[in-house]
């Protein structure tokens, strides 16, 4: 028998029909569900369990139609396993090896990590809070005073709600008419997709007096 049927398909229908039993007849006498007798029957190894149950179907089903062991259990393994190697064979599936990403995948996924690289490194230049510097008297006597400072040039400074242009090197100047007393002056600095800082300076501006002229008595 081993040598006329290879294939366990066809050895357990021609014993089965020899012996005229049933697949319902066969999984009542073995316990074996009838679907997985159905599957070995039809050669539909996809749908069994694991070799080592297999296994065991394969041996009460020899015992169950008295034929050997062995021949039963080859069949099956020369039926689920190549042979032969070739140049066209693979090898088995390994479930834990990886498996072959395509190259637009790869091309998409370099892309993010290049993009994250970028952000965390300029993080500070791109999303970052700006700060600003500021130099101008507290108190004067002067009606226009010049205020200066320096911030980053990528920055975008307002004084007041007018723009401000920093030159290459982010310092600025300008000048500012004051307002007899307390005068208040918001700066406000916006990075370009990131923070808004906002620095709040004020300068008392106290006019001179003006000596009255002295009275001449004739």
């Amino acid at each position: 028998m081993d040598g006329e049927y290879k294939n366990i398909s066809e050895i357990l229908t021609a014993v089965m029909k020899e012996r005229r039993v049933s697949v319902d007849a066969l999984s009542n006498a073995t316990d074996i569900p009838k679907r997985f007798i159905d599957s070995l029957v039809e050669g539909d190894f996809n749908n069994l369990p694991a070799k080592p149950y297999v296994r065991g179907y394969l041996f009460k089903i020899a015992e169950a139609l008295v034929i050997d062991q062995n021949v039963l259990w080859q069949s099956y393994k020369n039926s689920t396993e190549p042979t032969t190697s070739g140049a066209h064979d693979r090898l088995p599936y390994n479930r834990f090896a990886f498996k072959k990403i395509r190259t637009s995948r790869l091309v998409v996924v370099f892309f993010i990590v290049i993009v994250l690289a970028f952000v965390g490194f300029r993080y500070n230049d791109i999303l970052g809070r700006p700060t600003i510097d500021v130099s101008l008297p507290e108190s004067t006597s002067e009606k226009t005073i010049t205020v200066s400072g320096n911030v980053e040039v990528r920055d975008t400074l307002t004084l007041n709600g007018e723009v401000i242009y920093p030159n290459e090197e982010g310092f600025f100047e300008k000048r500012v008419q004051l307002e007899p007393g307390l005068n208040t002056l918001e700066f406000k600095v916006k990075r370009y997709l990131g923070q808004e800082s906002s620095l709040i300076k004020q300068v008392f501006y106290q006019p001179e007096s003006i000596a009255p002229e002295p009275i001449i008595e004739e």
